[in-house]
């Protein structure tokens, strides 16, 4: 028996990076799980391995960049397995812009991709997770909601307010047993580190060069990989995890741990 056995569990972005791995972190703990993520192909594909492998798993192709979507696939992944006692928010997207070059626009969709569907998910989870008097929220957030790198003002504010959010929902829903937490990764190796990485190069020697360089500023001496943050997110929402709601967990190698003066 895993950790997770017989939980129903929802991952957003689940088709590539720390989702991917927390799917497959989840179904080894004997979860059954829905995911959703915008790459339809690659969910599909990640889908039908775990399937053909014996999971119980529901691959939702969507954009949580929008409210009606977000309480499609709570509410969808519920009905399939008939309740829900588990969510992941981890949707994210970043893009390299100072505040007078970001449009409205450009705004907007980050806030709705990593912060207000982390509100439109949870407003359609908690209901159900009530029915079952308790259940587990993780908030995928970021060290840059505690120190920002250059160019990247929006993405920063929603992985700050994202620390906010988890600890008010801990506060308002601790007493129907739900509990909220939020895990704080450093450089970790993922798609949008690799579009970091790879710059405008496109040269994967570049890439493996860059996550070196990555690595050294984090007091480990290396990048993350997905598999440590999914294993950090299973702990949290399962019942060795009980007394845990309203906290945020690093998992960074240590790199919020100093700072830069030698």
């Amino acid at each position: 028996m895993g950790r997770l056995d017989g939980k129903i569990a929802t991952v957003t972005g689940g088709a590539s990076g720390i989702g991917e791995a927390t799917v497959r972190r989840f179904v080894a703990e004997g979860a059954s799980v829905a995911f959703c993520d915008r790459d339809g192909e690659r969910g599909q594909r990640v889908a039908a391995e775990l399937e053909a492998a014996g999971a119980k798993v529901a691959f939702t192709h969507a954009d949580v960049g929008t409210e009606a979507a977000c309480l499609a696939f709570i509410n969808g992944a519920a009905q399939k397995f008939g309740r829900l006692d588990i969510l992941v928010n981890n949707a994210g997207i970043r893009k390299y812009e100072k505040i007078d070059e970001a449009s409205a626009a450009s705004w907007n969709e980050i806030l709705s991709v990593n912060l207000l569907s982390y509100v439109a998910c949870a407003k359609a989870a908690v209901p159900l997770m009530r029915r079952n008097a308790g259940g587990a929220i993780v908030n995928v957030a970021s060290v840059q909601g505690f120190a920002c790198q250059q160019n990247v003002a929006a993405y920063a504010t929603t992985k700050g307010a994202i620390h906010t959010l988890t600890r008010s929902l801990a506060l308002d829903y601790a007493a129907a047993g739900i509990r909220v937490n939020s895990v704080s990764p450093g450089s970790i190796r993922t798609p949008i580190l690799e579009k970091a990485a790879r710059g405008d190069s496109g040269s994967d020697a570049d890439v493996e060069e860059a996550y070196k360089r990555f690595g050294a500023a984090h007091p480990l001496g290396r990048i993350g990989e997905p598999e440590e943050v999914a294993e950090l997110i299973a702990f949290l929402c399962s019942s060795k995890a009980g007394f845990c709601t309203g906290a945020d967990y690093r998992i960074d190698g240590g790199l919020t741990a100093g700072i830069g003066v030698k």
